[in-house]
């Protein structure tokens, strides 16, 4: 029997020691609670190998001090365990009494040797084999009691935890309740039989193993959530499931991908994502576009967050769906930018480039706003080509639209800061502001200059003699709208046109 027992307490701090270096290592919040919980089990096992491999009286005192020093050890690291992995159930930190109460126990337990008040070991002869069982006193009672009391306490809280916690996690606190209730029963059963040997520590062994797995390899995924995290699998979206305080407790492979996770602890997943797309909270039952990267490196999400509830009404936690939209952005701005050409292809005419008569009327309808506001600078430029007809008779139009072409080009150099609009055949109007308008009579002038001297040129082609009569009119301040403006400088040109007439016998 003592073999058997010494090789199962062997194995025992081979794989609690397995679990506390694994726990150590790990990144879940809980971590270090559980390497502490799982050293501390370690102790009383070696103590009651110590026990069952010697009939030494020194050897079991020592062993039996490692012992009940140990257990207090243990009632210490599960009560910071309880704090670490319950957090948020009940108020308040309550690590703080445990710790005077348990130290001051290990002190008294420490005085044992000089007062004998904890216990002692009595000699008993079986079969001609000398072993020692173990007499209690009042100061090993105490000590009884007070590591019940603080693990009643212990468990109050795992039974509350297990209530007031989501169905997600109950399974977990229910099962770990159930550990430390059947260690308790274990541990009562030899303290009340006197047995020598302390068979619970074989189910200390078993309690640390599954704290452990729920603590740092549990995922609460039943059959059914199984069955759904696979069909999510396979989905081309990166999905994250939260529990009802926001914390991730899923995400398929493209979520992980995303936030460049790889591993199992979906907790840090929360930070990644803030990191990327800040807080996913508050977009809750909303879905919203975020812009991730710049020039090239761009990338667009949409994010699509919904909180599950339950029958009640009560909030059962949450799922973000993240798709990458970046293919479809690209498209609709390449399909805006060609749209935004395409308009402005409409108001651009085909000839000449300039405005054409819709650009125009939006013009006039824009001026006729801002004099309702009072605006007043600006100024109406008519020019009305001569001998379109007669060249495009004589010499065909390709050779007309040679010289349309010639006298807006000699416009625009006029007003190189004014938009211009080509409103009929051989009609155009400059509308001066700014600058142009400062210096106007002198810009009209120059345009005037321009015609006379091209149409001078009486050895050039006729359709490269560009000729035009001018008008301009500037705003008044009884003007009510363009329109009035616009007749002035229409009237101004004809009397140039006329002018002209009387000149050289015809219209130019």
């Amino acid at each position: 029997m003592k073999i058997t027992y010494s090789v199962l307490y062997i194995l025992l701090i081979i794989a609690l020691s397995g679990c506390t270096v694994i726990a150590k290592r790990s990144s879940r919040p809980s971590r270090h609670a559980v390497a502490w919980l799982e050293t501390s089990l370690i102790i009383p096992t070696l103590a009651n190998l110590i026990i069952i491999l010697y009939d030494d009286r020194l050897l079991e005192t020592i062993g039996h001090y490692i012992y009940f020093l140990g257990i207090n050890g243990v009632i210490l690291s599960l009560v910071n365990f309880t704090n670490s992995y319950c957090r948020g159930i009940g108020d308040g930190d309550g690590s703080k009494k445990p710790n005077v109460m348990l130290a001051a126990d290990s002190f008294q337990l420490l005085l044992n040797p000089i007062f004998g008040h904890a216990f002692s070991l009595k000699a008993v002869e079986s079969d001609g084999v000398t072993s020692y069982k173990l007499m209690v006193y009042a100061g090993q009672t105490a000590h009884r009691v007070i590591d019940y009391i603080i693990l009643g306490c212990v468990i109050a809280i795992f039974v509350l935890a297990a209530v007031k916690t989501p169905k997600i996690y109950r399974e977990r606190y229910t099962v770990l309740l159930g550990c430390m209730i059947g260690t308790a029963a274990m541990q009562a059963y030899y303290v009340f039989t006197g047995s020598n040997y302390d068979r619970p520590v074989l189910g200390y062994g078993f309690f640390g193993m599954v704290i452990f797995y729920f603590a740092i390899w549990y995922r609460p995924l039943r059959l059914l959530d199984q069955m759904l995290s696979s069909i999510i699998s396979d989905l081309s979206d990166a999905f994250y499931v939260f529990d009802p305080n926001g914390k991730c407790i899923w995400a398929n492979e493209q979520g992980c991908r995303i936030v460049g996770f790889s591993g199992t602890n979906y907790e840090e997943v929360n930070n990644k994502l803030k990191e990327i797309f800040g807080s996913p909270d508050a977009n809750t039952g909303q879905n919203s576009k975020r812009v991730v990267g710049e020039g090239e490196n761009v990338r667009f999400y949409s994010l699509d967050e919904k909180q599950v509830k339950g029958p009640n009404g009560k909030n059962n936690g949450s799922y973000l769906r993240i798709q990458d939209v970046t293919e479809e952005e690209r498209e609709l701005k390449a399909l805006d930018e060609q749209i935004g050409q395409i308009s402005q292809e409409a108001y651009k005419d085909s000839l000449t480039g300039v405005g054409n008569k819709t650009a125009y009327n939006n013009k006039v309808i824009e001026i006729n706003q801002q004099i309702e506001k009072g605006f007043t600078d600006f100024a109406v430029v008519m020019v009305d080509m001569n001998n379109l007809k007669r060249i495009n008779d004589e010499y065909g139009h390709r050779s007309g639209d040679l010289y349309i072409k010639g006298c807006c080009y000699l416009i625009c150099e006029a007003f190189k800061h004014s938009p211009v609009f080509r409103i009929g055949g051989d009609e155009f109007v400059a509308i001066l502001r700014g600058q142009d308008f400062a210096a106007r009579l002198e810009n009209v002038q120059d345009l005037r200059n321009a015609f006379d001297d091209a149409y001078e040129q009486t050895e050039a082609d006729p359709w490269l003699r560009y000729s035009a009569s001018v008008g301009m009119a500037e705003y008044a301040s009884d003007d009510s709208s363009f329109e009035l403006v616009f007749k002035r400088a229409d009237k101004a040109m004809y009397e140039d046109k006329k002018l002209f007439k009387a000149l050289h016998g015809s219209y130019r």
